[in-house]
């Protein structure tokens, strides 16, 4: 299995600005937004970019685990994953409405195909938690990175 290198975010201007200042949002469905959209309205001094869809979303949270993903910045999704907490033999990772839609189907088509395969699917909602806790104030720690995406 490959090995997770951790670098840093930088899908955006905003990101490459100083680390208390930017943060960049990508929600995965109508619930998150909304929690985004709460959080962001509440913050000051911060350069926030949100990325979302103008059509409608899917609602895969109910407004208390939206509110929670959002706080936790990225998340597993166990409805989706098969390793029941076990290490996986597969993550898979989606950021975003569209493309967490994408990787939740992957997953199903995996799962369909290969029923022993150990997936785990992981959405990433506030992009900058995957720079280390060193790269920017929202950054994971190493014990929380290998708890969403592995050590190895």
């Amino acid at each position: 299995m490959a090995s997770a290198t951790r670098t840093r975010a930088s899908a955006t201007p905003c990101s490459t600005r100083r680390r208390t200042f930017a943060r960049v949002y990508v929600p995965p469905d109508a619930n998150t937004l909304v929690a985004t959209y709460h959080h962001v309205l509440r913050s000051t001094n911060k350069c926030c970019l949100i990325v979302a869809p103008k059509y409608e979303m899917p609602q895969w949270f109910t407004m208390e685990e939206a509110l929670a993903h959002c706080r936790a910045g990225a998340g597993v999704f166990k409805w989706s994953s098969t390793d029941d907490g076990e290490n996986p033999d597969v993550v898979l990772c989606g950021i975003g409405g569209e493309v967490m839609v994408e990787t939740v189907m992957a997953a199903r088509i995996l799962f369909k195909k290969l029923r022993k395969l150990r997936i785990r699917v992981v959405n990433v909602t506030d992009l900058l938690v995957l720079s280390t806790d060193h790269q920017h104030s929202h950054g994971l720690c190493d014990a929380q990175f290998a708890s969403l995406f592995t050590a190895d």
